[in-house]
């Protein structure tokens, strides 16, 4: 997972318009990445799929000040802003009981850990913890993407790897290193072939 910690300034605030007219100024800030799963607008069809979340939920009506308040406004993948709709369960910006940490206060990367076996997330606070139910921050769509990094980053030790050996296949213990190198690229491009037929979610989990 990329998360950043997103840096909001009043300063920033824009003298006209509402949230809808700021979606590029929103998108640059939170890095064209959702805040909550990090997946980036490309991996989605572009800024035109993806959407304005409003921190505090617009709904609640104490929170109608904030509609169009920049330091409540972020950016979310669709999946994740619909799972959140206006959930709040508490005000406090407290990480060990149930709530969302404020993507502006946090690095999200330090809230959570990725296992390099499973691809899963998980929340190392309460609060985390339910974020990672509440959006479910493990759905197959996401355990494709964090594999396809890892593949990724191992992709590209193994071609610097094989690089170095192209002037040096002298004995067998090079022969070796070639072959766990061509395993490496062989794994990535069948995990590559799988996209087309993983399904982002089921309409019974948007439900749920």
């Amino acid at each position: 997972m990329n998360w950043k910690k997103i840096i909001k300034d009043k300063e920033n605030q824009p003298a006209v318009g509402t949230y809808s007219d700021w979606k590029e100024q929103i998108a640059k800030e939170c890095f064209y990445q959702c805040i909550y799963c990090s997946i980036n607008e490309a991996q989605f069809g572009g800024i035109d799929h993806y959407h304005i979340e409003h921190y505090k939920p617009k709904s609640i009506e104490r929170f109608k000040i904030l509609e169009n308040d920049i330091c409540n406004l972020f950016y979310s993948c669709p999946i994740c802003n619909r799972f959140k709709s206006y959930d709040w369960p508490n005000d406090a910006d407290d990480l060990d009981i149930i709530c969302y940490p404020d993507p502006s206060t946090y690095d999200y990367s330090d809230l959570f850990v990725v296992n390099s076996l499973d691809y899963k997330v998980y929340g190392t606070y309460v609060s985390t913890k339910y974020m990672t139910e509440r959006l479910y921050l493990n759905r197959p769509q996401l355990l494709y993407e964090r594999r396809e990094s890892f593949l990724k980053q191992r992709e590209e030790n193994v071609t610097k790897a094989l690089e170095v050996l192209q002037d040096k296949i002298n004995n067998p213990e090079d022969f070796t290193l070639l072959k766990e190198s061509l395993s490496g690229i062989i794994q990535l491009n069948k995990t590559l072939q799988k996209r087309s037929s993983i399904r982002p979610y089921k309409l019974a989990e948007i439900r749920k």
